[in-house]
């Protein structure tokens, strides 16, 4: 089993190294990468929100929106509900990364699974699905 466990740590450290290629021209990395995604998919979305969605810890989820916020790539607002929350907005020039980053993963999942037959990756990916949602439960149970 611990070989299991040293696949899942290459295949994710070798993603992120493909990704952190491909977003180095914007000076963005790997570690942005949700963010883009969820701020994209979810104009106006506000920080806890996004927090939950990405399980990362709260610092770390305010670091990187300060971040890209200064980068200029995503425009917080105050909320004309409740002045105390912040919506996250994206810009052109993070639309612009989005479709890049898009394109990346596909290719990246192109790689990894390109001697596998068609139902072998559908049955390959409900077993991630499913081991993602078992390791969420264990570490956010409760939450």
């Amino acid at each position: 089993m611990d070989e299991l466990f040293r696949y899942f740590n290459i295949i994710s450290k070798h993603a992120n190294v493909y990704i952190d290629k491909v977003l180095e021209p914007f000076g963005l990395y790997s570690c942005h990468r949700v963010f883009i995604k969820k701020i994209i998919e979810h104009p106006g979305i506000t920080r806890d929100k996004i927090k939950n969605m990405v399980h990362i810890h709260p610092s770390n989820t305010t670091r990187i929106i300060d971040f890209l916020e200064e980068k200029e790539y995503i425009i917080k607002k105050i909320s004309t509900e409740d002045r105390r929350i912040c919506e996250l907005y994206p810009t052109d020039k993070l639309k612009e990364v989005y479709d890049v980053l898009i394109k990346a993963e596909s290719e990246w999942i192109d790689i990894i699974t390109k001697d596998l037959k068609k139902e072998d990756l559908e049955k390959y990916q409900a077993f991630l699905k499913q081991s993602a949602i078992l390791s969420i439960e264990c570490i956010h149970k409760g939450e």
